[in-house]
Order: C-alpha cells, then structure tokens, then sequence
C-alpha cells in the first residue's frame, strides 16, 4: 500500500462492472472486496471477478475472509 494514500475505495467483488471505473476515480487505493461486501451466495462470483480483473492486468487491493473462516480458502 502506498505510504502516500489517503482515500480507500471499496468495490464490492461481485460488481465487476464497477472495478475499472472505481481504478479511474483518483482514489488512492482501491479495494476489491471479497469479505462483508459480498453474500456468501456470491462469493464464488466475486473470486472469479477478481481473479479475471488481476489476470489482465489490473492494479487493486485484495480484501478477503479471515483464514480461519469457511471463505478464506
């Protein structure tokens, strides 16, 4: 995280459509959230929106489950 950042943006995992508009809002870190922004029932969507949104190139935080929760793995 940059020693320079003063606004986080939060992007729920499971809005893909949100993830290159929040990286072009000026924030100065922004986080794709896999933990309380998205329902259980969601959860396998949002990890496959993130992991296409990282595998073509894109720059964001990764927000998940505490690793001892049924999510983390």
């Amino acid at each position: 995280m940059p020693s320079t950042a003063h606004s986080f943006l939060f992007v729920p995992g499971d809005r893909s459509e949100r993830f290159e508009k929040a990286v072009s809002s000026g924030a100065h870190c922004v986080i794709i959230d896999l933990e309380d922004a998205v329902s259980p029932a969601a959860k396998h969507i949002a990890r496959q929106a993130a992991y296409t949104f990282f595998e073509h190139g894109g720059i964001a935080l990764l927000r998940i489950n505490a690793l001892d929760s049924a999510w983390a793995a």
